[in-house]
């Protein structure tokens, strides 16, 4: 972990935690993973506290422990990925209000205050009816919603405001769920990564098949398991299916009863009713039979970083293809990422632990989406008859397709065909459209079709066509490690043309092309001044966006007779703009903490309850402006930490 990504995170945790826990994340993040007698020692807590601090740090999934076998011993260690996750708290909690509502909103920006909770914590703080309080209700006894609420978990309903029902609570749980925006929690989730291997390794050896040496393709296999197995622990995907296959069952099974009894008010009833999934020991009150499809008081969620990371991505992509080709080819590649986004879970190819399931991104053998699911969502939702120009049909002309020689003949038939010459060469014409006088204008399904190629033929290769065979339709999948990759070169591109003009963007394309050359021969292909070429090459090198090597002639090593040559490497540029990144968002959040301290005392006033809304009343004229000007001051710089970190998901996380 680098020293301003160190500062970054420490400023977060401190900003939203306080003082005392991110003492104790600093220590683990500077000394590494650590027992509680050695932390106790560097911090100078006493142990209570520093017991608070380390279970709010684990808690918060801010701290990973593990408790080894051979002498008891629970050693700690800090995550720092979900300390800068933190800086991206606003952008989830509005992702997943414009697509699921508010009120899915409000669950997960729960779920981020509390790291991780239990499902009946969280019904209890919406005041939802509770398993445990309907068997109290049908007992006779009373039931008291405010009791027993998680830590700094408010009630959300109020006078006038939307009240969720238990079935809409479980239901909104489910489809976050579903869509992998919330996860269920694994044992794993609190180990390192080293720890991970080291227990999967333990109980793959428990199996007999993986006893003793290995031989051949027993190691393939063994290590094919341990990926799997490793997969498995941080996707939680067998329990996760089992659980949602169960949910669905449960719901189909009740619908079903219901219509078989032929009661149309009970049918109706159970789908509106509010009570519809009070359920006493697993059965509805609608009598024995009905089980209850709640996903169950103890199952502890958390909120899936690596999710958000995918949306992210899609969405960067989709802006990109609106810039390069157009509005429209950009809707249909939305509507294409977001039907693959349904069985992707992380964005980084290179941490996937299984190749097998299709859970994982797997780019290259990952199943299309077919021609005929895209037609069907899109036909009617864009105008694609602006889409895409078309030429007029007496104004063709078809010469540049016919091959020379038999251009050379000279056709005494005016009214030949473009695809009846294009088949005499050999050109296969199933793909081309006919702009013959007697053919109309291409049908949507066409125009559906004719934007997948563009983007299929882009120089990015937005899309991958997947022919049509005898087994199946014609399909488009999309390679996200290379558009990944492309989308880094863009910003690093863009970040160069801004700091050295265009000229240090054509000497790092020339360098990029050719691989590593001496100043002579970049001069010759960018045509350019060497006194002017010098000075960028330095001031590049300086700033780490090129890299210089020596190759000597001899054994001497002289000067005069060394050949230096300059060459360009993407990753080394790309940790250098992370390290950048880290260190502006710091600065910028430091800044907002100073600016603060300054105006501290009118912003406890302007807190108040009494004020709150009433800011003309009680405030004055000076204080008020001051107040202006400070949100003005503080939405700017925590405006540019938001950009940053756009810069930072595309350089580290896609």
């Amino acid at each position: 972990m680098s020293q301003h990504a160190t500062e970054l995170c420490l400023l977060l945790v401190d900003d939203i935690y306080g003082d005392l826990t991110s003492r104790v994340f600093g220590i683990l993040v500077s000394y590494g993973r650590l027992p509680f007698s050695v932390i106790l020692s560097h911090s100078g807590l006493t142990a209570r506290q520093l017991k608070h601090s380390l279970a709010v740090l684990i808690q918060q999934h801010l701290a990973l422990w593990y408790t080894s076998p051979d002498n008891d011993t629970t050693y700690y260690e800090a995550n720092w990925p979900s300390a800068y996750a933190l800086v991206r708290s606003g952008k989830l909690i509005k992702l997943v209000e414009d697509r699921f509502g508010n009120f899915a909103g409000g669950l997960v920006s729960n779920l981020l205050l509390l790291g991780h909770a239990q499902v009946g914590d969280l019904a209890r703080a919406y005041d939802l009816i509770h398993s445990e309080d309907i068997s109290n209700r049908a007992n006779g006894a009373k039931v008291n919603a405010d009791t027993h609420l998680p830590n700094g978990l408010a009630k959300t309903s109020s006078k006038g405001s939307h009240v969720p029902t238990l079935e809409s609570f479980q239901t909104t749980l489910y489809t976050l769920i579903r869509a992998g925006y919330v996860s269920t929690v694994h044992e794993s989730h609190f180990r390192s990564e080293a720890d991970n291997k080291s227990e999967a390794e333990k109980e793959l050896q428990r199996n007999p098949e993986y006893r003793g040496p290995l031989k051949g393709t027993e190691k393939f296999d063994y290590a094919q398991a341990l990926k799997n197995k490793l997969a498995e622990w941080r996707f939680n995907t067998k329990a996760e299916n089992q659980l949602l296959d169960k949910f669905d069952k449960s719901r189909k099974r009740q619908l079903g009863d219901v219509t078989s009894n032929g009661d149309e008010r009970m049918g109706k009833r159970l789908r509106t009713d509010s009570d519809a999934n009070n359920y006493v020991n697993g059965y509805s009150h609608y009598g024995a039979g009905h089980k209850s499809s709640s996903l169950g008081d103890t199952l502890v969620l958390r909120v899936n970083y690596e999710k958000f990371a995918v949306v992210a991505r899609n969405r960067k992509l989709v802006e990109l293809v609106e810039k390069r080709i157009g509005k429209a080819a950009s809707q249909l590649y939305a509507e294409l990422l977001t039907r693959l986004e349904k069985g992707i879970r992380c964005c980084n190819i290179n941490s996937h632990m299984s190749v097998e399931s299709d859970s994982y991104e797997d780019p290259e053998d990952s199943s299309g989406i077919s021609t005929i699911e895209l037609n069907a969502a899109l036909r009617d939702a864009v105008d694609w008859d602006n889409s895409i120009g078309h030429a007029s049909s007496n104004k063709n002309n078809i010469d540049p397709l016919i091959h020379p020689k038999k251009r050379r003949r000279k056709l005494s038939d005016d009214d030949i065909e473009v695809k009846d010459e294009a088949s005499l060469n050999g050109i296969d014409t199933t793909d081309m459209i006919d702009f013959g006088q007697d053919s109309g204008s291409p049908s949507d399904n066409e125009l559906i079709r004719q934007n997948l190629l563009l983007l299929a033929e882009h120089p990015y290769r937005f899309v991958r066509h997947i022919r049509r065979m005898a087994n199946q339709p014609e399909s488009w999948s999309v390679n996200f490690a290379a558009l990944s990759r492309q989308l880094r070169l863009i910003e690093l591109e863009n970040i160069i043309t801004s700091r050295y003009t265009t000229d240090g963007l054509r000497i790092i394309r020339i360098l990029q092309e050719k691989g590593k050359l001496d100043e002579k021969a970049i001069g010759n292909f960018g045509l350019m001044n060497s006194k002017v070429l010098r000075s960028y090459l330095t001031a590049m090198h300086e700033s780490g966006h090129l890299e210089l090597q020596e190759v000597p002639r001899d054994s001497n090593r002289q000067p005069s007779r060394t050949m230096f040559l300059w060459f360009f490497d993407p990753e080394r540029c790309r940790q250098k703009v992370l390290e950048q990144t880290y260190k502006a968002m710091a600065r910028c959040l430091q800044r907002v903490k100073v600016e603060r301290e300054a105006v501290q005392t009118l912003l406890d006033k302007a807190a108040r309850t009494d004020v709150v809304g009433k800011e003309d009343e009680y405030l004055g004229l000076d204080e008020r402006t001051a107040l202006g000007e400070w949100r003005e001051r503080e939405g700017k710089l925590l405006g540019e930490v938001g950009r940053l970190d756009d810069l930072v998901a595309v350089m580290r996380d896609f």
